[in-house]
């Protein structure tokens, strides 16, 4: 996997990154997640560790707060443990309904706890739904934050209604 291309984030974003305390070639202890989410059961990759060393404890405060088809009112939090600590069941809910090996890496809107896929995708599942947010770690943070194009539903449990439609 290649490494994150911080390069490649608009403006916007990077200086959104910057005020939440990122910098370029911040490199934070990811052991500090990976180690307790993995006698949780998960199974950290190698990507999952490179994003947590760069962006782990993050707070990144939204700059559009009104996205083309949803509210984007709440920080991404890069909080393994939010997202992850008692949740094995809803990260093994994703890896079968999506496929993949996913490690939790934050928590996005409404609490929902967001996954990176080992091949960079990003997904948050949450009281139900799960949606994409980018098939990179990039894209990702360029809607979360950014809410530059539509939220996709991917998946609903039986009786919702995909949200949004």
């Amino acid at each position: 996997m290649a490494a994150i291309q911080f390069d490649s984030l608009s403006q916007p974003l990077l200086e959104a990154l910057v005020a939440s305390g990122w910098s370029v070639g911040r490199a934070v202890d990811a052991g500090q997640w990976v180690k307790p989410l993995e006698s949780e059961g998960y199974r950290a990759h190698p990507l999952a560790g490179e994003v947590l060393a760069a962006v782990g404890g993050l707070s990144i405060d939204p700059i559009n707060r009104v996205g083309p088809n949803f509210h984007n009112d709440e920080p991404f939090n890069l909080d393994p443990f939010a997202a992850g600590s008692g949740q094995r069941a809803l990260a093994v809910e994703v890896e079968t309904v999506l496929g993949g090996d996913y490690f939790p890496i934050g928590e996005w809107l409404s609490y929902s706890s967001v996954f990176l896929e080992s091949r960079g995708r990003v997904v948050a599942a949450g009281m139900g739904w799960m949606w994409e947010l980018g098939p990179t770690f990039e894209e990702s943070l360029e809607l979360a934050v950014c809410a530059n194009r539509p939220l996709v539903c991917l998946h609903s449990d039986p009786g919702l209604e995909p949200w949004p439609s």
